[in-house]
């Protein structure tokens, strides 16, 4: 493809060295042999298929582009989201095998020089208007006025473009390719970048792009949501009959595990996780990252109605409507708990999963022998910060006015509402109301302004949340407040005179950061906080009972609970911070 910068860029993390028995490609050493070279698909084959794929987000913006007409509506979201796709990562997974087979035409094949400079101009033009449609779609989004005709023209010069490019390339430069490079000369440069995987088709291309194709394309008739509710239920029943089978061994073992002191580099994801990283990486993410919030609102409630059968009975739940709260106290039936459990429930400040969060809650309860008062505060956009923070306040308070003592709670949280937990924290101590004896905090999402290195790094390792999306949500409560306030972004506030924090976060996480730079203002103030960073794991990952990972994660909590310590994680898990 290009030459220059962006060339030796992807090859540099394609190859990086090759001698005369081994050849690395960005994994492990691959011995060069036979066997192994059968195994690659052929390379010209490869470049075919991958623009058939992109020919089918090209075919998803013209979809779009005509509800840019009169009467109609876009879905600017989705159409943002294929072209920063497109702006990206084609160079990270297709445009290397180009950049390698074109350099080895050119060596071969005199003539082909001629259409060098043709591809590069073509090349540097799809830039220049991918650059620019992206950033009219990013106004769009936030907001600001873009005259429709004008987006429209933008869109469909850069989709004829992009396709004249791909026919040029499929039906002149490719078969040029085939006649002129031998077999090594392909096998060779298919071994170059056998590792090269794009992240949202993966290695088994086109039945994940089928399987993303379908799902794009039935949201817009509100299949989507129905289907991915339904398969996330089926899978979980699965997962939950092939696990009943291993349980007892699974459960004896994993518990060992979490009392031995740690025990080599590490180990794989559950294959349970793998399964489950997989599914909502091809269906759930996509899904909650485009459309409107109703449409959001709508996901999560139509999985939540899917959870409700798979509720345990000893789960007794009642409804609290306070003056200033809402929630329901949730209890294990025929247990006298010891503690209580305040529990801030995640959402991105605009969503409520309560049914999820009855079962979530109750197992912690379970194991802890305590019962929880789950706030229901109330949502954004509808009602902006700190409409939420005073809600979590006032049901604080209300259990100190019932008697409860502060040193009988302690205060949980997963993504918004863990950095609702950190945020609480703050205002009781500022506020001089005595402290809960210690608090969680799963994934906190505590910076506001974006500004942690894992929303870029993991931004398409995450297998949950969809970036831009959760930008989004965030505005949505922030209102006109400053991003960088404490109260909004606590990785920016002083931790002095908290209790002791137990925080678990995944490490693929785009909110592993957040968690992160909390631990590190909780150790500058002195506070002790536990941060366990989960090999491989999903956002809130103990949230998923069919995880053996989160059981052990459960136990831990409960450990935390009773002591306000906790043994560090065993390597094989993940990593302390």
């Amino acid at each position: 493809m290009a030459k220059g910068r962006r060339m030796k860029t992807a090859l540099a993390g394609a190859v990086q060295f090759e001698d005369e028995q081994y050849r690395f490609t960005g994994g492990a050493p691959v011995p060069k042999s036979a066997k192994s070279a059968e195994t690659l698909p052929d390379v010209i084959a490869t470049l075919n298929s991958e623009h058939r794929y992109l020919h089918a987000l090209l075919d998803i913006l013209e979809q779009q582009g005509e509800r840019l007409r009169p009467g109609k509506i876009p879905d600017y979201q989705l159409l943002l989201d294929v072209v920063e796709y497109l702006a990206h990562y084609p160079d990270e997974y297709h445009h290397p095998r180009e950049d390698l087979l074109f350099a080895s035409l050119a060596r071969k094949d005199a003539g082909f020089r001629k259409y060098e400079k043709r591809l590069d101009r073509e090349h540097q033009t799809i830039r220049t208007y991918n650059e620019q449609l992206l950033q009219e779609l990013l106004d769009v989004v936030s907001g600001r006025r873009v005259e429709r005709h004008k987006l429209r023209q933008s869109l469909q010069r850069y989709m004829q473009g992009y396709r004249e490019h791909m026919h040029f390339e499929s039906h002149e430069i490719f078969p040029r390719a085939d006649g002129s490079l031998g077999k090594r000369e392909l096998e060779r440069i298919r071994a170059r970048t056998r590792y090269i995987d794009d992240p949202i088709f993966g290695r088994n291309v086109q039945n994940r792009f089928s399987r993303l194709a379908r799902q794009l394309g039935s949201r817009m008739s509100g299949l989507g949501v129905d289907v991915a509710a339904a398969e996330l239920t089926i899978l979980e029943h699965a997962m939950r009959r092939l696990d009943q089978g291993i349980k007892s061994i699974d459960e004896a073992r994993l518990r060992r595990r979490a009392k031995s002191p740690p025990r080599g580099p590490g180990r794989a994801a559950s294959w349970q996780a793998r399964v489950l990283n997989g599914f909502t990486r091809v269906t759930m993410k996509p899904l909650l990252g485009f459309g409107s919030i109703d449409s959001a609102r709508s996901v999560m409630s139509k999985l939540d109605t899917q959870q409700e059968a798979l509720l345990p009975d000893d789960i007794l739940a009642r409804e609290v409507v306070e003056p200033d709260y809402a929630g329901e106290w949730v209890k294990i039936r025929n247990r006298r708990p010891r503690r209580t459990i305040l529990y801030f429930p995640g959402g991105g400040f605009v969503l409520r999963t309560a049914t999820q969060h009855r079962a979530f809650v109750a197992q912690i309860c379970r194991e802890a022998g305590a019962r929880a008062l789950i706030v229901h505060y109330r949502l954004a956009p509808e009602v902006p910060y700190p409409g939420g923070l005073e809600d979590c306040l006032a049901a604080y308070h209300d259990l100190l006015v019932h008697g409860v003592k502060p040193g009988n709670i302690t205060i949980a949280g997963d993504s918004a509402g863990g950095g609702l937990v950190l945020s609480t924290l703050l205002a009781l101590r500022d506020e001089g109301t005595p402290m809960p004896s210690n608090a969680i905090v799963l994934s906190p999402l505590a910076d506001l302004t974006n500004s942690g290195e894992s929303r870029i790094i993991n931004k398409y390792r995450d297998p949950v949340i969809p970036a831009r999306r959760l930008s989004q949500l965030q505005q949505m409560y922030i209102g006109d407040a400053s991003p960088a306030d404490r109260f909004l972004s606590p990785v920016f506030a002083d931790f002095e005179g908290l209790p002791p924090i137990l925080g678990q976060v995944g490490s693929t996480e785009i909110l592993l950061d957040d968690s992160r730079r909390s631990a590190q203002r909780a150790s500058d103030a002195g506070v002790p906080f536990y941060l366990e960073v989960w090999r491989d794991m999903p956002h809130v990952f103990s949230f998923f009972s069919v995880l053996p990972e989160s059981r052990i994660a459960i136990q831990r909590m409960a450990e935390f609970i009773h002591s306000g310590k906790l043994d560090p994680l065993p390597e094989e898990f993940g990593w302390n911070s």
